[in-house]
């Protein structure tokens, strides 16, 4: 009966929802693009109300447990190929324009990428590793006003990750921040700043704990 009942609600999920080979799909609005020729995907949302937006996926990229969501037009997320994002996450856009570009080879546990206000970008390299509960962020999504002015104090502004960053669990990347290749974030940092390269960034607010650094994903014996 089990079995019965789990092939009823992948049929209902295919029927009703639109959900084809791992995706679900949940589009309003016109000339929404999607394309992921050589792709995998398990339990993958598409939620998006908008216009004129693309999301490509890169060859041999395996996608589990995400949420592309999507309220904006002319918004566009790019992966590269033999990208992964494992074990869940999140790719949050909010009003138009907005930019989220992956090179390949780069890896994501766990993620939560928000790209808001109009015209924002997130744009991270080749070969990075991002670990479990990774946040990245563009805006604060609220306004803090200067009430001497009655001015909004914190606009957006976007972030880089250059090629063959690591970024350890629980960190945090807020607006504005350039990081250099081949650098890594430590656990739990909350990333204010920018870096340069080949450094060990670490604490909150984050700060340069050793320069003069690369990484690799296999464990070299010491």
């Amino acid at each position: 009966m089990a079995a019965i009942r789990q092939l009823l609600i992948k049929f209902i999920r295919w029927l009703v929802l639109g959900e084809r080979g791992g995706i679900c799909r949940s589009v309003q609005g016109r000339n929404n693009v999607f394309q992921a020729q050589g792709a995998s995907f398990s339990n993958v949302e598409l939620d998006i109300i908008g216009d004129d937006n693309t999301i490509v996926i890169g060859p041999g990229s395996r996608f589990n447990n995400v949420r592309f969501h999507v309220r904006g037009s002319g918004c566009r997320i790019e992966f590269g190929a033999n990208c992964r994002i494992s074990r869940g996450g999140v790719i949050w856009f909010e009003d138009k324009g907005g930019l989220l570009q992956v090179g390949q080879n780069t890896s994501m546990v766990d993620v939560q990428i928000a790209v808001t206000e109009p015209g924002s970008r997130i744009v991270i390299g080749e070969d990075c590793m991002f670990a479990n509960d990774i946040d990245i962020r563009t805006g604060d999504s609220h306004s803090i006003i200067d009430l001497a002015t009655g001015k909004r104090l914190n606009h957006a502004a976007d972030v880089v990750i250059e090629d063959h960053v690591w970024i350890a669990p629980h960190v945090v990347i807020l607006k504005g921040v350039h990081i250099g290749r081949n650098s890594v974030v430590a656990t739990s940092a909350v990333v204010t700043k920018s870096c340069g390269s080949g450094v060990i960034v670490g604490g909150n607010p984050a700060s340069v704990i050793k320069s003069g650094i690369s990484w690799k994903r296999e464990r070299l014996p010491l």
